[in-house]
């Protein structure tokens, strides 16, 4: 385009020169004509901004990881003149579809359109627009260019994929623990925690009868639970110094680990408290299968954007809570004050697990200190979860 301009100015300059020292109709016509040029050139453009049409569509805004969305574009001509140079730019061409959409150049014959059609691979979790970004139109002579942008994008949301483990190593005084509360052997039946519409196998003796005349739905009385959650999950959100695509995958990984263990605990009627640290410390706490939706939702749409990281978390959640318990950690950041926090949590009675999720297949860079951790941390009785970015989380995990 600045090439076009330079000549068109030259051209210019050359018609001002000839009309200046020739004169007469010719030179003045010729003049007036290159004056002219740019100006409809321009109204052209603007026309066809204005008028041009298209349509686009997604077959579904919900999927899981690993899923396909079908992704369909027409961009019409309904005019008797030429739409000459069109470029269209797509959302997402630099999320996870950088590979998958690419910027389409044409040009429309009069009553003319023209069909694209696109399969994304949805290969990590989050909400992610995609469509039309931007439609951009120049004119015959390539002089200007005018941007159509768009506000209609289409919006997708991808749900972490769920590994179904079958086991997973927690400590087993505080399942038996567990368990009793499941038998109500350690409940406040005088404590009414929460009322919940009735699922197969609850009590009779658990049924609210007036509430569940009032509203002819079956409702039950949740008691308080006098005994401490058998486990707590610290999840890490500490943003990573990597590429936006490596964070992607990085903290895709540790999502997909963590909501694992969460799934496993909850399927099994393990109470858990769910801890992370979102401009301040969130602990959510979950006892049965029930509660999983919640959680997934929640985590689906996560950032990893804090400053704060896991001993930090790690510090101030244990220094608060004096009940022994199950600790899993799951984080992609380790650092030998992290260890020292850990260890002193093991010294004092926490049964402790870490889920690290290594970056070094993507950043091509082993990491000794990370090693090193590893291997003090299982010298002290943690079990410790090494998953690589090509690992199975689910052969690691039952391991």
């Amino acid at each position: 385009m600045f090439k076009n301009r330079v000549l068109y100015a030259c051209f210019f300059l050359s018609a001002l020169i000839f009309t200046y020292f020739y004169g007469g109709k010719v030179p003045y016509g010729f003049l007036y004509i290159v004056i002219l040029m740019p100006i409809i050139s321009f109204l052209y453009t603007l026309v066809i901004l204005i008028r041009f049409k298209y349509t686009q569509s997604i077959d579904r805004n919900f999927i899981t990881k690993g899923d396909i969305v079908n992704f369909n574009l027409s961009i019409h001509n309904e005019d008797f003149f030429l739409y000459p140079y069109i470029k269209i730019n797509f959302c997402g061409d630099d999320t996870i579809f950088k590979n998958q959409f690419q910027s389409k150049s044409l040009s429309l014959l009069p009553f003319k359109g023209k069909k694209y059609s696109f399969q994304l691979e949805c290969n990590y979790r989050g909400n992610y627009e995609i469509g039309i970004k931007s439609v951009q139109f120049e004119d015959f002579f390539g002089l200007f260019r005018l941007t159509y942008k768009n506000l209609e994008t289409k919006h997708i949301t991808v749900y972490p994929k769920i590994v179904f483990l079958e086991r997973f190593k927690l400590k087993t005084n505080y399942m038996s623990e567990t368990k009793s509360v499941l038998n109500n052997r350690f409940e406040d039946m005088t404590t009414v925690s929460d009322i919940r519409k009735y699922a197969y196998g609850d009590s009779l003796k658990k049924i609210h009868w007036k509430l569940t005349a009032k509203t002819r739905n079956m409702m039950v009385k949740n008691f308080q639970s006098t005994t401490q959650t058998s486990s707590v999950i610290f999840l890490d959100l500490q943003k990573n110094p990597y590429s936006h695509e490596i964070n992607t995958i990085i903290e895709d990984k540790v999502l997909e680990s963590a909501i694992s263990v969460i799934y496993y605990c909850l399927n099994s009627w393990i109470p858990l408290n769910l801890v992370y640290y979102k401009d301040e410390i969130i602990d959510t706490y979950a006892s049965s299968p029930l509660d999983f939706d919640e959680i997934y939702k929640t985590l689906t749409t996560i950032s990893f954007l804090e400053k704060v990281g896991l001993r930090d978390l790690l510090k101030v959640h244990l220094m608060n809570n004096i009940n022994n318990s199950n600790v899993v950690l799951c984080t992609s950041n380790l650092s030998y004050e992290l260890y020292n926090e850990i260890y002193n949590a093991n010294y004092s009675g926490y049964d402790i697990s870490i889920i690290y999720v290594s970056p070094s297949e993507l950043t091509g860079n082993s990491d000794s200190d990370a090693d090193t951790i590893l291997s003090n941390l299982t010298e002290i009785g943690v079990d410790v979860y090494k998953l690589d970015i090509s690992d199975d989380i689910k052969h690691i995990l039952e391991r």
